[in-house]
């Protein structure tokens, strides 16, 4: 089984750490192919950085050969997600989506703790999208340092303010699960789950079983609703 995990932005660093968590969570004979969106914004950190993300990611994405048996979209956002699944015939998962579908057995409430204040209203609007408002408990968040400049001391910091956060989740929202928010907070989680009893699920992970199953279960986005190929042929929506 090949599995396409496609960084929504730029940063070659962060396509790094999800390839890693991914080829963790793979199950033997799945090979697990890194791509970056190489025209897309270094991070999605707003509704501008979403927006440009996504166009240079669904035009970039037909461009693969060959074409994997499932795509994986390694960030925590919308950024196209349903223009690629419009155009792929092989299941396509998102490791939002992915991660609230595996906490529903696992929970009453879910809290999402995502990478920047400015992120708690996208993210909030990202759990209406999917239907889930009634199974999340509400969405906090950290303060990431700027890209590039991660160290052991600031990742020491992220994870003590990453577990003050899971605690707020549990004792002040009523979440007994906590899902990380971010493609630059999953590398935490190990470190997370040694400071909290709340159970912590990392969205690559849980986006990379579903998608395995989905392939092995020969099932995909339906293509008869909202998922229906585009009306018109792809180039006639421009470049």
């Amino acid at each position: 089984m090949r599995l396409l995990l496609a960084n929504p932005n730029s940063t070659e660093a962060i396509t790094a750490a999800c390839a890693a968590l991914a080829r963790a969570a793979a199950s033997p004979g799945t090979e697990v192919v890194p791509w970056t969106n190489r025209r897309g914004p270094p991070v999605v950190d707003s509704l501008y950085g979403d927006y440009a993300a996504g166009s240079a990611l669904a035009r970039g994405l037909l461009d693969v050969r060959p074409v994997p048996d499932a795509v994986v979209l390694a960030g925590f956002g919308n950024y196209g997600t349903g223009a690629v699944k419009e155009v792929f015939d092989v299941p396509v998962l998102g490791m939002a989506e992915a991660a609230m579908a595996v906490a529903l057995p696992l929970c009453h409430r879910f809290a999402i703790i995502t990478t920047a204040p400015r992120m708690v209203p996208y993210t909030e609007d990202l759990v209406l999208q999917v239907g889930l408002a009634a199974r999340c408990a509400g969405v906090r968040a950290v303060t990431l340092p700027p890209l590039g400049t991660e160290s052991p001391a600031t990742d020491e910091a992220v994870v003590v303010e990453l577990a003050a956060q899971a605690r707020h989740a549990r004792d002040g929202l009523g979440a007994d699960l906590v899902i990380l928010g971010g493609a630059r907070l999953s590398p935490h989680v190990a470190a997370l789950r040694r400071r909290t009893a709340v159970p912590v699920l990392e969205p690559v992970a849980c986006a990379v079983q579903l998608a395995e199953a989905l392939v092995r279960l020969g099932l995909r986005q339906s293509k008869v609703g909202k998922y229906a190929p585009p009306p018109q042929p792809l180039e006639r929506y421009g470049s």
